[in-house]
């Protein structure tokens, strides 16, 4: 009988990092997860992608080798090293000749689950002084950067969930995504108890999502209709006097702009524009605004549907009219474990810019850069741009822009044009087949690893990141794969940096912290560092220090440590929050005017979903994942269905003013009448035949980069698209 042992981890699939145990066989290779039974933040939570974790390792779709293209056109096993010394070369010919604008990078999702390549690709492109970064961020949640600099941070950090009184939460679905509001361990859990202690849930979104079905009020608004019911519980806080005066005064500019803003917005009026009931307007602001303590935060599903700034503008005005956050005196309940150390005052960090990051793109030059980065809907266009100013060589890490980015068919036609696309990746991907190079890396459990990606996350918004003091070092537990030659994704940069003569300043961190100076380390660059320096680095100025998460890692609760408060305001310091930004509330002008959306012989809006067992494009091509519905299915509402003369299993086409795809039509009844509803990142390379019920559908062919883009962002409408349905012949 061959003997296993069993060793604990971190599932690395996507933000929510659950701590697992791993069986290990005796050559070193991981055969099965299990969630940690014996971890006290997660309680042995874990899904379905976790218990196939291992199977990512030794999947036969995984890279063990780097590969390059070859002059026929195909790909050949290539050795890192040699790969790094061409990359490095033809990379250096290109900024010689045609200066750093001819160079772009690209990071998806799982860039930012990878804190060491995250700060050592920085460092890279901070060498370089790159200015074409790109990012997943601004086709997913880039109202989040722009509201946040339009209305400012506060200092002493929001409330937390296992504390409060009621939680609102807007497009989002936490317990199917494992993030996006609840605490992302065991959030199914940490729901339970909170109701049971008297937690009030309301769910503002056009799904009776899994999470909506626990709702103490659940408002299923018209898609794209989410500004109408945010300024409507905006003005019902207002006019039934469930406003935080005391912090309002103290803290909080352009009161009287916002109550001006957001006066027409009755009950009536909202139950108008979004299809909800009027009184479920009134019944959200008594809920929300009679609370003690809780907070509002909002998903992709908003952020992807026209109104991304807008409408994370007005939650964040939520939150700050009711003061929900933290006071001098009052203990910090996760003071931080693995990110920087800093202090939590009673004080706004005020208002930033929004944007006028520097000169816009050639193909979109009435779009000044903003603070949530470059759109990434232009990145195809300025590839395939005419002339000297375009961009010609592209370095993917952590994503997969063929099945990510809106309109594949343009996303191909750029990916074929470059004169070098480098991919960090480790599965033949459609993107991978397109590379001139493709680095093949280790994959988590062959590396060191910690949580700290996911605790960082409290920097994009409220609520996000962990409710608790945890932090947990993940030491490499298996070997790869026997005969394969592989990096971790970080050696890469720096053994591009150290041939193209570059010094690197290493980053801590994975995201800026607010009002805190980011510590970094300059790098020797005659030795490369082991990959446990590397992690040392990117904690470095933690508040535990991660050397004793290595010496006791049965200890990942960090509560019993010193407390630390929120500090008072600074003597001096008369900073405030801002809830009457012109820039952003005169959107509601264009609100009122009507569905800028709407198109005439389109009767269905296709809205966006997660699915439980994929994240992303990952698991995709993992059979057990897949099995429930076999692809992404176009969910439908029954009667939709019966009046299109549908069922389940037919295929249906699709069409939007942009383009056509064919789908597997399935049943959801907690569906809104009118929706379609739909899983991003599926599908097969276009321009080749598939069989849609074995690959799925990619619906970036139904999106448009040049219309219906939101301003700053450019981000277009990914979600709430206007559709029509037809039975596919």
């Amino acid at each position: 009988m061959t003997k296993t042992i069993e060793k604990k981890s971190l599932c690395r699939i996507c933000t929510a990092q659950c701590p697992i145990v791993v069986e290990i066989d005796e050559a070193g290779r991981p055969l099965s997860a299990r969630g940690d039974k014996s971890n006290p933040h997660s309680e042995g939570f874990f899904c379905l992608k976790g218990k196939h974790f291992p199977e990512m390792h030794t999947s036969p779709n995984r890279l063990r080798h780097s590969l390059a293209r070859t002059a026929e056109g195909g790909h050949a096993r290539i050795d890192p090293e040699t790969a790094m010394d061409e990359i490095a070369e033809k990379l250096k010919a290109i900024l010689d000749r045609h200066g750093r604008d001819a160079v772009a990078v690209y990071t998806g999702t799982l860039f930012y689950q990878l804190p060491q390549t995250a700060a050592m690709a920085t460092a890279f492109m901070d060498a370089l002084r790159l200015r074409l970064r790109f990012s997943s961020g601004t086709i997913d949640q880039p109202g989040k950067q722009v509201a946040a600099a339009a209305h400012g941070q506060w200092l002493g950090g929001s409330h937390v969930f296992d504390e409060s009184d009621v939680w609102m939460l807007v497009g989002t679905n936490p317990l199917v995504a494992i993030s996006g509001g609840i605490p992302h361990a065991n959030p199914a859990r940490r729901l339970e108890r909170g109701q049971a202690r008297g937690l009030e849930l309301i769910v503002i979104d056009p799904r009776r999502t899994e999470t909506a079905k626990r709702a103490a009020l659940h408002l299923q608004p018209r898609p794209g209709s989410d500004p109408a019911v945010l300024a409507g519980i905006l003005r019902e806080l207002i006019a039934q006097d469930l406003v935080d005066r005391a912090f309002v005064a103290e803290n909080v500019a352009g009161f009287e702009i916002l109550e001006q803003a957001v006066a027409r917005f009755t009950p009536e009026f909202v139950a108008a524009r979004a299809n909800v009931p009027a009184e479920g307007i009134r019944q959200a602001a008594r809920i929300f605004g009679g609370a003690r303590r809780g907070s509002a935060t909002a998903g992709t599903g908003i952020n992807m549907s026209g109104w991304s700034n807008l409408t994370e503008y007005l939650v964040l005005c939520l939150n700050s009219i009711t003061g929900r956050f933290r006071r001098a005196g009052d203990r910090v309940v996760n003071p931080g474990v693995l990110t920087t150390r800093r202090d939590f005052r009673a004080q706004p960090l005020p208002p930033y810019p929004i944007d006028g990051y520097g000169k816009p793109l050639r193909s979109r030059p009435l779009l000044p850069p903003a603070v949530c980065g470059l759109p990434t809907s232009a990145l195809a266009d300025e590839i395939l741009l005419e002339g000297e100013d375009r961009v010609r060589a592209l370095i993917t890490i952590g994503g997969n822009p063929m099945r990510a980015w809106p309109d594949p068919i343009r996303t191909k036609a750029a990916l074929e044009r470059l004169e070098l696309h480098v991919v960090v990746e480790p599965r033949w991907t459609d993107t991978a087949q397109l590379a001139d190079y493709v680095l093949a890396p280790k994959l988590p459990l062959e590396t060191p690893g910690s949580t700290l990606s996911t605790e960082n996350l409290f920097t994009v918004s409220p609520a996000l990141g962990y409710s608790e003091p945890y932090g947990q070092y993940a030491a490499p537990i298996v070997a790869p794969p026997e005969g394969a030659e592989l990096l971790e994704d970080w050696e890469f940069f720096f053994g591009l940096a150290q041939r193209m003569g570059l010094a690197l300043e290493l980053p801590a961190g994975v995201f800026p912290i607010p009002g805190v100076r980011t510590p970094k380390t300059k790098l020797d660059m005659q030795r490369k560092p082991a990959s446990e320096e590397v992690l040392d680095l990117v904690t470095k100025g933690s508040r535990i220090p991660l050397e004793r998460l290595r010496r006791d890692p049965a200890k990942v609760l960090f509560a019993d440590e010193a407390p630390v408060v929120v500090l008072p305001r600074e003597a001096g310091n008369d900073a405030k929050l801002d809830v009457g930004s012109s820039r952003l509330l005169g959107d509601l002008d264009a609100f009122v005017a009507g569905d800028p959306f709407e198109r005439a012989g389109y009767a269905y809006r296709l809205v966006s979903r997660r699915m439980a067992n994929t994240f992303n494009s990952v698991g995709t091509d993992i059979d057990a994942l897949t099995r429930r519905y076999g692809t992404n299915p176009a969910f439908v509402h029954p009667d939709d269905l019966a009046r299109e003369g549908l069922v389940r299993g037919d295929l249906v086409r699709i069409a939007s003013p942009h383009g056509e795809i064919e789908a597997v039509a399935w049943p959801d009844p907690d569906l809104r009448p009118g929706l379609v509803s739909m899983c991003h990142c599926w599908g097969s390379m276009p321009g080749r035949s598939a069989d849609v019920r074995k690959s799925g559908v990619n619906i970036g062919l139904l999106i448009s980069v040049e219309q219906d883009c939101a301003r700053f962002s450019g981000i277009p409408l990914m979600s709430a698209i206007p559709v029509r349905l037809a039975r596919a012949p």
